[in-house]
C-alpha cells in the first residue's frame, strides 16, 4: 500500500517494533481519512443526483436549476481562502469535524426542501461545509505524502471516494421514488454525522507549519507564477466539466433520453465506477512518466470525447463516449495536482491549494449559470462543441513548458 513508503523513510534503525507501531500508525491515518473522504463523496453524490431531479419534477427550469446548483459553488468559494489560510495556523483536524457534521445538518434538511429560495440556501450551505474540507484535504494528503509517492497517495483517496460516490448515486437513483429521495438524504445525513464521531477518535492532530501572520499582499505576490496557470486550468474545467457532469448531462438523459431515475443514478454511479480505478492506476503512472504529456493526452481525448458526443447516433453510444470522457478527466483530476505540487509551498499550502480550489468554484459557480441558460435556449449540443473548446485551451497551458523552453528549464529547475 501506499503507506508502506512513508514507513520506509521513517524508519531510523530503532528495529522492527517501531517499523510495525509506525506502519499501524501509518495505516489508520490513512484509512480512516480516505474512508471519510469517501463518505463525504457518498453524501455529495446523493445530494448532486437528487436535488435536480427534485427541481425537475416540481417544475423548475433549466435555467433556474443551474442557479440553484450554482449556489454550492458559491458557499465553496466564500470560505475556502479563508479556510486554507487559518489551516496553515490552526492545523486541519478541527475544520474537518466541522465540515462533517455541516453536512450532515444539511442533508437532513434538503430532505423536506420543496421551494427554490429552501434549495438555493441550502445548496449554498452544502457548498460552505463541502468547501471547508476541501479546503483542507489537500493538506492532509500532502502532510501523509511528506515522504513521497504523492500520486499513489491521492489516486487511492480520490479512488475510494469514487467507489463511494457511485454507491451514493445508486442509492440516491433507487431510493428517489420513496417521496423523491428523502430517505436517501436521511442515510446521507446518518452516515456522516457518524463520520464525524469517527474523525474526532480517529484522525491525528496535524502539526501547523504557519505561526505568523503575513500581509495578504506579500503572500499573493510571493506565489510561483505557473500556480497562476493552474489556477486558470482548474476555472476552465470546472467551468465545463462540473456543471456538464453534475446536473446537464443527467438531465439530458432524464428528459432526453427518457432514462428513469433509478437509471440515471446508475448512470452517474458508473461513472464514479469507471473513475475508481482510473483514479488509483493514474496516480501510480504519473509518479513515473513526464506528468505534462500526460496531461496534454487525456485532455486532447476529452476534448474529442465532447465532439462524439454530439454525433452520437444512439443512446448506449452516448453513454460509452460519456464514460470514456470520465475516464480521462479522472486521469487529469490526477495529472494536474501532482504536476502543480511541485510549484506549492509547504508553509503556505493551505493557503495556495484554497485559492486553486477557489478558481474551480468559481468556474463551476459561473459554467452551471452559462450551460444552463445555453441548454435552455439552444441544445445540449452546444455544451458538448464549449466542452471541446475548453479541452483544447487546457491543453494548449497545460503544454506550455514543452512548447516553450524557457518554462520548461523552469519547471526542471523547481524539480
Amino acid at each position: 500500500m501506499c503507506y508502506i513508503m512513508v514507513i520506509e523513510q521513517m524508519f531510523d534503525g530503532g528495529g522492527r517494533m517501531h517499523e510495525k507501531k509506525t506502519g499501524r500508525k501509518i495505516d489508520r491515518e490513512f484509512i480512516g481519512f480516505t474512508l471519510i473522504s469517501g463518505l463525504i463523496s457518498f453524501g455529495y453524490n446523493v445530494v448532486m443526483t437528487v436535488i435536480p431531479l427534485r427541481m425537475s419534477d416540481h417544475g423548475q427550469s433549466y435555467g433556474r436549476i443551474g442557479s440553484a446548483m450554482s449556489a454550492v459553488a458559491i458557499g465553496l468559494m466564500v470560505i475556502k481562502l479563508v479556510i486554507g489560510h487559518l489551516s496553515d495556523i490552526l492545523g486541519t483536524k478541527k475544520f474537518i469535524l466541522s465540515s462533517l457534521a455541516g453536512l450532515a445538518v444539511v442533508s437532513a434538511l434538503l430532505a423536506r426542501a420543496d421551494e427554490l429560495a429552501a434549495f438555493t440556501i441550502l445548496m449554498a450551505a452544502l457548498g460552505i461545509f463541502r468547501g471547508i474540507f476541501l479546503a483542507v484535504s489537500g493538506s492532509y494528503v500532502m502532510e501523509m505524502a511528506d515522504g513521497g509517492g504523492y500520486g499513489k497517495i491521492y489516486g487511492a483517496v480520490q479512488s475510494v471516494s469514487s467507489l463511494l460516490a457511485s454507491v451514493g448515486g445508486m442509492i440516491s437513483g433507487l431510493l428517489y421514488q420513496f417521496r423523491e429521495g428523502e430517505y436517501a438524504l436521511y442515510i446521507c445525513s446518518f452516515l456522516l454525522m457518524a463520520s464525524s464521531v469517527w474523525a474526532a477518535a480517529g484522525l491525528k492532530g496535524s502539526e501547523t507549519v504557519s505561526k505568523e501572520r503575513l500581509p495578504v499582499w506579500q503572500i499573493f505576490k510571493s506565489i510561483n507564477k505557473r500556480i497562476l496557470v493552474f489556477c486558470l486550468l482548474v476555472f476552465i474545467q470546472s467551468f465545463v466539466a462540473g456543471p456538464m457532469w453534475s446536473f446537464i448531462i443527467p438531465m439530458y438523459c432524464y428528459n432526453v433520453l427518457l432514462f428513469s431515475p433509478a437509471k440515471v443514478g446508475i448512470l452517474m454511479s458508473m461513472d464514479e465506477l469507471v473513475s475508481a480505478p482510473t483514479y488509483m492506476l493514474a496516480g501510480r503512472i504519473v509518479d513515473k512518466v513526464n506528468v505534462v504529456r500526460f496531461n496534454v493526452i487525456f485532455l486532447l481525448i476529452t476534448a474529442a470525447g465532447g465532439l462524439f458526443l454530439v454525433k452520437a447516433p444512439s443512446p448506449f453510444i452516448f453513454m460509452l463516449v460519456f464514460l470514456i470522457c470520465s475516464v480521462s478527466i479522472s486521469c487529469t483530476f490526477v495529472g494536474l495536482p501532482k504536476e502543480r505540487i511541485g510549484y506549492i509551498r509547504k508553509e503556505q499550502k493551505g493557503l495556495e491549494l484554497a485559492l486553486l480550489s477557489v478558481c474551480g468554484s468559481l468556474g463551476d459557480s459561473l459554467g452551471s449559470n452559462v450551460l444552463g441558460r445555453v441548454a435552455e435556449i439552444y441544445t445540449i449540443d452546444q455544451c458538448m462543441y464549449i466542452l471541446t473548446a475548453s479541452y483544447i485551451i487546457m491543453a494548449f497551458l497545460a503544454a506550455a513548458p514543452v512548447l516553450f523552453p524557457s518554462l520548461r528549464a523552469a519547471l526542471q529547475k523547481r524539480k
